[in-house]
Parts: C-alpha cells; structure tokens; sequence
C-alpha cells in the first residue's frame, strides 16, 4: 500500500539540527510513515543526526530540491550535475531511497519563451548521467512538473513522461503535485491516468497551498485516478506553513496558508486525506 508523508515545511524552513527535532517528533505524533526533507543545501545537513532521531522515531526519509540559481538547468549543467551528485550522496546517507522534485531545473526561473529542444537536450544529457549515479547508489530520481509562473520547462505529467522517455534511465519517476495540476492539468485523475506506472510520488497540495478539504481540488477524482493506475508510491501532504528564504520568492507565498498553521493542516488536512484514501482503498494501516 502507498505511505502517508508530510512535506517538512509544514513544520520548519530549516532542516538544522532544531527543525530535524521538530519535524520528526511531530510526525511521530501524527502517525506518518515518512517525512519529506526539503534538501537545498544538501552540504548543510547533519546526517547522522537526522538518520539517527528518524530510526528513534520509527520514520523514513525521503528528499526533494530545486536546483540552486548558481547550478541551474540548462544554464550551468557541469554546476547542476555537481549539485545533483552531492544531494544523492546525502540522500543516500539519510537512508532515503529517492530524491525528487524540480531536479530538473530552478523554481522561478523562465526564459518568456516555450521551452526548446535544445534545453531538453541539454536536461535530458545531465539528468540521464545523474540517474545512473543514482542507480548505482541504489536511488530512484523523481521529476516534479510545476506550473507556468515556476518553470517554462515541465508543467504537465505528460511533459514530465517524455523527458523521462527521452532520458532512457529506469529509475527515473514522475512526481506529481496538486497544486500545480490545478492550474495546468485538464483533471486529477486523467492527469494521473496518462503518468500511469511512471507516478511513483505525489504531492497532496490544496489549491492555495494551505489545509487539504479546505479548497478546490477535486480530492475524490486525485485518488480515483491513484487507486484506477494502482499506485503503491508515496503521498505526501504538502503546506507551506513555514517557506525557506531561498524559495520564497519565486513560490509567491505571501500570506498565511492555513489560519491554525501546522496544528490545523495536521490536525484536519491529514484525517481528510486519510479518509479519502481510505474510501478509494488507498489507506495504510498505521495511525498516530
């Protein structure tokens, strides 16, 4: 069965030493199987601290990024393999068995113009070398499509499945996310029915960003599509209560989120997402 997760910034910006404590602890208490560690500056992390309090608190890890401006695809691609290679490395010493999100390029950063072959090319030649990296360090390497105002480079599920296809590399999975399929897909669940066996993540966002049930995502048809493609991935609760500076800008997040901050997207988003799964035969058994 697919595991529940919750996003780190429901809980901290930061993934120091004080943010690991936080987040885990509170994950612990709301019965979740793993945590998404927002790895942006993968040379910062305390690694064995994180393993460590996550094997005390019976969690499992998981990572994401956005490409820094400085290692950014397809501007700086000896930069952004670089970048890459060192958040696998600490990916796989946190014991995660994947890192994902905007891997392919940095958030915020468009060009005005549809992208163009020639930086697919340059994507695809970048990613398929890390993925193999990845591979051999026994990691898969997610693709997460954002919307227009994010990135000219991946809006869709279906973009997502051609640059996969175009890579060639069989670790490498589409990482879906509701917020931006709100905005970009044509539905939940044909979206999720043309990734198919490629979805393997998937980011359980309201439309504002705030507390699941709370918005207009159409959370029946998001798990109907889940369940029709039987998807055994992971899903993840996605708020951003706390941003990290670094991306706050380009995400526009200018407002709270969710009026009760982390105890209300936890406390009533996360049971409502439960629900829905369970509905659809998606639900795990462990409960805070």
């Amino acid at each position: 069965m697919p595991r529940f997760g919750v996003h780190t910034f429901v809980w901290t910006a930061d993934w120091d030493r004080a943010g690991a404590e936080t987040a885990l602890s509170q994950a612990a208490a709301a019965g979740v199987d793993i945590v998404e560690v927002a790895l942006l500056r993968p040379a910062e992390v305390d690694v064995a601290h994180s393993r460590a309090l996550a094997a005390r608190h019976g969690i499992a890890l998981t990572c994401s990024l956005g490409l820094p401006p400085e290692a950014s695809l397809p501007d700086h691609p000896a930069a952004a393999e670089s970048f890459l290679r060192q958040a696998l490395a600490v990916t796989a010493a946190l014991g995660a068995k994947s890192l994902s999100g905007v891997t392919y390029g940095t958030i915020g950063r468009v060009t005005g113009k549809p992208v163009t072959e020639q930086e697919l090319d340059i994507i695809a030649t970048v990613l398929r070398s890390v993925a193999r990296h990845a591979a051999g360090l026994g990691l898969t390497l997610g693709l997460e499509p954002c919307n227009r105002y994010e990135t000219h480079l991946l809006n869709t599920g279906r973009q997502a499945v051609s640059l996969i296809e175009r890579i060639g590399e069989p670790n490498l999975f589409v990482h879906l996310d509701t917020y931006h399929m709100n905005i970009e897909e044509k539905g939940f669940e044909a979206a999720i029915l043309d990734c198919g066996r490629h979805l393997r993540y998937i980011h359980l966002s309201e439309s504002d960003r705030g507390t699941p049930g709370s918005g207009n995502v159409d959370w029946d048809s998001v798990f109907s599509g889940l369940a029709r493609i039987g998807f055994d991935g992971d899903m993840v609760l996605e708020s951003f209560v706390h941003l990290h500076p670094d991306i706050a800008r380009a995400l526009c997040v200018w407002r709270p989120v969710a009026a009760g901050g982390a105890a209300e997207v936890v406390g009533t988003g996360l049971p409502f997402l439960r629900d829905k799964a369970r509905a659809h035969g998606l639900a795990r058994t462990r409960n805070p």
